[in-house]
């Protein structure tokens, strides 16, 4: 088969799916030597006004593509078709965007498996920064649907895809008085909005925002509980009755709820107000931080000594009774003088403890070359140029080996997957290169949500570290001085790894 290249530039490589209406071809554009890949989606068209409608379409897609988390419109124009009859299409439309190397969400939101509070509100508030931009630009998605939010591989970003009106233009035929009647079929399984349900004979229906906001619901309600959300019943009086199926915070649950209201009226007008009480309430509860612990707050018109939780269950006998005129004159504690003797003991140990140990560093620091040569065995290495290097964060303060970088970021998209969030902390900088192994460029400090833990043997014992024994080697990567240092676990660094996934690292390494 002959390559087919489209306006001298962007060459069809592959067919990634096609309907009676468009089919979509991974491409790439030959604009640039290393040929980026690129997504076309070409739509026949039988009557001159849709052509004219996809066009506009296309502009405004074109605007949305200025936000980071909507693909770029790189081009979109059409040829057509000098031999048509009357039962074939005028022409073809064809949409030319940046392609998203990652995977669709479809892949992680599947039943029964069950997934985090915090991996939904962080999915809650990504979608909605994404539709803000779309609803302030007067375009609403109207097919939403988790197959159509992809996460990048290279930083576990998610992208919001497909946008439906290109679609439902696609399907319909221009009447003699200038309205676009429908035909698009929608399954019992789509995350449809019921206004969109009783629309479908009406092709001058123009969905409101609030249409986006219920599908987002309901992919929100399918995270939580593991199951399709059509498995749940509706009731005039509850809403849709999911809630008992999930372990969700009264904030959250109650957000999810008004998102998903039959009426659109009743739901936030547009993703912007949605957002911004969404904000609000993480910052209330903490979710932020770590929506698995439980946030007390004081409980307004509650007599002394009751709270309440984030879950709503009341806690009594937390505050502790003022001591009554029987006791007040005698001492609360007898002990407490012991304990206070006590700790002033505990801590003069340590103090003589950490003094031994910077005593002892300083001794090692004076012993022969070869000693301090297996003590830090990156003595050794070579320092990259940093022309080499490829920024791993945007402000330019880690930098790595393009093939370390890369398998980073399909790391952290994988960890993302399973609800752990992975951070990089240091790696190859002006600061940080002497007598390290950083300034190979291969190695990189690995931290987790708990901040205090950075950096500190402390992390051995977190979840983070936990996943990266278990999976990192198979993104090339390895405890940095798990074998160079012998010394036993008491110089042991678990947030310290390097890459070693192709035959360049391993040279540099000796391996």
């Amino acid at each position: 088969m002959p390559t087919q290249i489209l306006e001298n530039r962007f060459e069809i490589e592959s067919q990634l799916s096609c309907t009676d209406f468009s089919t979509v071809y991974l491409g790439c554009d030959r604009r640039y030597t290393h040929r980026p890949h690129c997504l076309v989606t070409a739509i026949p068209y039988h009557q001159r006004e849709i052509r004219h409608r996809l066009e506009r379409e296309a502009q405004l897609l074109e605007r949305l593509g200025r936000h980071p988390q909507i693909p770029r419109v790189l081009a979109f124009f059409h040829q057509a078709n000098t031999s048509a009859e009357e039962t074939e299409p005028l022409g073809t439309f064809y949409l030319i965007q940046d392609y998203i190397a990652g995977h669709p969400l479809s892949e992680e939101i599947k039943p029964p498996k069950l997934l985090s509070e915090s991996y939904v509100n962080k999915l809650i508030k990504d979608v909605l920064i994404a539709l803000t931009f779309a609803h302030e630009q007067g375009l609403v998605h109207q097919n939403l649907h988790p197959q159509h939010l992809i996460r990048e591989a290279r930083d576990g970003q998610i992208f919001v895809t497909q946008f439906g009106e290109l679609s439902k233009i696609a399907r319909s035929k221009v009447a003699t008085d200038g309205s676009l009647g429908s035909s698009i079929p929608v399954g019992p399984s789509a995350y449809s909005a019921p206004e969109q349900l009783k629309a479908l004979s009406h092709g001058s229906f123009k969905a409101p925002p609030a249409t986006d906001l219920y599908a987002l619901g309901l992919i929100a309600i399918e995270a939580l509980t593991g199951q399709r959300h059509h498995n749940f019943a509706y009731e005039a009086q509850v809403g849709l009755k999911w809630r008992d199926q999930a372990q969700v915070s009264i904030h959250l649950g109650e957000f999810i709820d008004r998102l998903v209201r039959q009426d659109w009226r009743d739901r936030f007008p547009n993703a912007k107000e949605a957002l911004e009480t969404f904000k609000v309430q993480s910052d209330r509860t903490r979710v932020a931080n770590d929506s698995r612990i439980p946030t007390v707050v004081a409980a307004p018109r509650q007599k002394t000594g009751t709270t309440l939780t984030t879950d709503g269950i009341s806690k009594t006998g937390l505050a502790k009774a003022r001591p009554t005129s029987r006791n007040a004159g005698q001492l609360a504690n007898p002990y407490l003088p012991k304990l206070m003797i006590g700790s002033l003991a505990t801590v003069l140990a340590l103090g003589i403890g950490v003094k031994t140990y910077q005593w002892g560093e300083y001794r090692l620091s004076q012993f022969p070359t070869s000693f301090q040569r297996f003590r830090l065995p990156n003595r050794t290495y070579t320092t990259a140029d940093p022309k080499d290097l490829v920024p791993l964060l945007a402000d330019g303060s880690i930098l790595l080996q393009p093939a370390a970088a890369n398998a980073f970021w399909q790391m952290f998209a994988a960890a993302m997957a399973e609800d752990i969030q992975l951070f990089p902390l240091a790696g190859h900088s002006q600061e940080n290169n002497a007598n390290t192994d950083y300034k190979t460029g291969y190695a990189l400090d690995i931290g987790g949500q708990k901040t205090e833990q950075d950096q500190q043997r402390e992390f051995a014992n977190s979840e983070e570290f936990k996943w990266l024994r278990q999976n990192a080697q198979q993104y090339g990567f390895e405890l940095s001085l798990e074998k160079d240092r012998q010394l036993g676990s008491f110089f042991s660094e678990p947030w310290h790894w390097r890459y070693v996934g192709d035959e360049a690292s391993q040279k540099v390494f000796g391996l």
